[in-house]
């Protein structure tokens, strides 16, 4: 997008605050850089996987909310979704939904240990050449 300019753009995203309400397209979101949201690298993980285009969008929801807000899977799980007139209710992630989210916190996980140990090799490899110099 140009500097100055304002485009409408369709975005895959997760919701990082849990209890906030649902997102409406009549309010104007600002997209901005994770690290202002969180500090986990987990959920910075979830965000990259779900924006290649290759992730189920609730099963993403489900393992974001599970480092954003340390819901538990039986939280997830258990979460109420729509409740109609009649009583009935509808859960808010499905179990195929809840188990696919576990796999992905599993595949973010393993990615954050990676980003964090190349994160930490870079900045001891650049002390060390400070203290060359």
């Amino acid at each position: 997008v140009a500097p100055n300019k304002v485009r409408r753009i369709k975005v895959n995203t997760v919701c990082l605050e849990h209890g906030k309400k649902e997102p409406s397209p009549r309010v104007k979101y600002e997209i901005v850089p994770i690290e202002w949201m969180t500090n986990k690298q987990e959920v910075a993980e979830i965000c990259k996987m779900l924006g290649s285009g290759r992730l189920d969008q609730a099963a993403a929801q489900a393992a974001a909310w599970h480092y954003s807000d340390n819901m538990s899977w039986q939280e997830l799980g258990q979460k109420v979704g729509r409740i109609h007139l009649n009583g009935f209710t509808e859960p808010y992630f499905q179990p195929q939904q809840v188990m696919l989210g576990m796999q992905i916190a599993n595949v973010a996980q393993g990615r954050a240990v990676q980003h964090i140990h190349a994160s930490n090799a870079r900045q001891q490899s650049e002390s060390e050449s400070l203290k060359d110099q």
